[in-house]
């Protein structure tokens, strides 16, 4: 008796089925396993393709807004990924980062390196969408801004976005940083009431470190000379970069997940905390279903807001090619209907250039919220673009979401007008 294997494959990733079956018939045995053999080289030859497939990254921060990671040291990462060959910078509010990041890819390529990746200069808008209270972010893109023409470019640019930005940069604290600190206090998160004489002491001194911090990153960017002068707003990262300061029995790690938006990975993850300082597994669980994304959880302080037209308008008026970030990040406060019906349906009747269809949602729905997106992006003609939101915070990793070329590349050809 002889046996055979036939060999399935869903997609040159998928996984071999066997399965087997009796044959008495030598010389057909011979030909299937020589077939077999053959598939297996060639599969093996796509998965490393898959490995170093080229793909595209349209969501990062640098600390120009709200993450960790330097422009020099984010284009380092870059480079050590052979397969993101399309990237763009979109720090909250701010193009502060663009000319430092121009100059770090242009050393990179002056050593030989990067040569065929593309940089795409962008934004994320922070906006407000009155009907559901939410905080909306519009991507801009500006895929013809290039380091020949970059100066001229970014000028023009910012006569148009310069005055928004400068008042997000200089008053971004009153949100994501005061008020998180209001709420730790009033909440007396970790005994930090108990600590503290009020709040505003721990504002104050927050401040000052982040004011601090901003002047030294200036100086080591050499912004000096640049047409951006959007200053370094301070936001949660100060917090959690001096929590272990206000608190030194806490630690970074749970400040992190105490600012970031709730989820059920991230709930774990701090219940792990928990238990491994001694806590019982129940009991460290409900503290951190309590606990976890707690800072996020506070009353909007007032703060100028642009309404969600407002930001379309204004960046269509800068000549970006515009994409809704991340439509369903807050599925678990609104429903897909409802924030299609208030946000996303009137954005593609203004002119909406396309959809942010990948990218690291709760696992939770992740799935039917990339699948919806896709086919929304489908039925209206929309660019679909993808990203990681990478802020070098430990978050998220670079590769984790990848767009495939041929979105990217429609996002660079597109017209702008």
């Amino acid at each position: 008796m002889y046996y055979l294997h036939s060999i399935s494959y869903a997609s040159h990733i998928s996984q071999i089925k066997f399965e087997t079956f009796s044959f008495e018939d030598k010389q057909l045995v011979f030909l299937t396993q020589k077939r077999y053999a053959i598939m297996r080289v060639v599969y093996n030859i796509l998965r490393k393709r898959e490995c170093c497939m080229s793909y595209a990254d349209f969501h990062l921060h640098t600390y120009f807004s709200d993450g960790l990671i330097s422009p020099n040291d984010l284009a380092a990462k870059l480079f050590r990924d052979q397969g993101l060959d399309y990237f763009a910078l979109t720090d909250h509010d701010s193009m502060s980062g663009i000319e430092p990041f121009f100059r770090a890819i242009n050393r990179f390529k002056e050593a030989g390196h990067l040569l065929k990746k593309r940089f795409i200069p962008g934004i994320e808008l922070s906006l407000l969408n009155e009907a559901t209270g939410l905080s909306i972010h519009l991507i801009g893109l500006f895929p013809y801004v290039t380091e020949k023409n970059y100066k001229e470019q970014l000028r023009r640019i910012d006569l148009v976005l310069g005055d928004f930005c400068r008042y997000r940069s200089e008053n971004r604290a009153v949100k994501d940083l005061d008020a998180r600190v209001k709420r730790a206090y009033e909440i007396n998160l970790e005994g930090i009431a108990d600590r503290f004489d009020s709040p505003e002491t721990i504002i104050k001194f927050l401040r000052n470190k982040a004011k601090e911090k901003s002047v030294i990153r200036f100086h080591q960017n050499e912004k000096d000379g640049d047409v951006i002068q959007h200053p370094i707003p301070a936001t949660y990262q100060i917090l959690i970069d001096h929590w272990e300061e206000l608190l030194p029995s806490s630690s970074k790690d749970k400040a992190t997940l105490y600012v970031l938006r709730p989820d059920r990975p991230k709930t774990e993850q701090l219940a792990g905390i928990y238990i491994s300082e001694g806590m019982s597994p129940s009991e460290a669980l409900q503290l951190a279903e309590q606990h976890q994304g707690t800072l996020v959880r506070f009353s909007n302080p007032v703060l100028k807001e642009l309404t969600v037209p407002e930001g379309l308008s204004l960046l269509k008026k800068a000549r970006a090619v515009t994409i809704l970030a991340h439509p369903a990040v807050d599925h678990n406060k609104v429903s897909y209907d409802d924030f299609d019906h208030h946000i996303l349906d009137p954005l593609i009747k203004k002119g909406l250039d396309g959809i942010e269809v990948y990218y690291p949602y709760d696992p939770s729905h992740r799935k039917q919220s990339i699948e919806r997106y896709y086919r929304i992006a489908q039925e209206h003609h929309l660019l679909v673009s993808g990203g990681t939101d990478f802020h070098g915070d430990g978050r998220i990793a670079l590769g984790e979401v990848k767009l495939n070329i041929d979105h990217a590349l429609r996002i660079i050809n597109h017209n702008v007008g």
